[in-house]
């Protein structure tokens, strides 16, 4: 969520070859995405200590329900509107997670 944030405040990046090396220097000193990248290194290691504790078959499938909480989180900040099928897609989302880990 926070990296879409940073992308929104950055607007468009990467247009031609000779902005590449402005828009890096945008990216790199827009304080969401330094946030985000913050939140990806603890994601990492948080994912290393679930694979060194559970199995992969178990902890694989949890990650899916991230994309629940995404729908929320963009429905709340980003006003994105959450439609019937997205609705479907969460029931057997959570379905599916609670079929396999059964």
């Amino acid at each position: 969520m926070i990296l879409k944030m940073g992308a929104d405040k950055l607007g468009s990046v990467f247009i031609s070859r000779q902005d590449i090396i402005p828009d890096l220097i945008r990216i790199v000193t827009t304080p969401q995405v330094l946030i985000a990248f913050a939140f990806y290194a603890a994601g990492f290691f948080t994912w290393m200590k679930a694979l060194t504790r559970e199995n992969l078959s178990y902890v694989y499938p949890m990650v899916s329900l991230s994309y629940i909480l995404v729908l929320f989180y963009s429905y709340f900040l980003f006003k994105e509107p959450i439609t019937l099928n997205k609705f479907m897609g969460i029931v057997l989302i959570i379905g599916g997670v609670i079929f396999i880990n059964r």
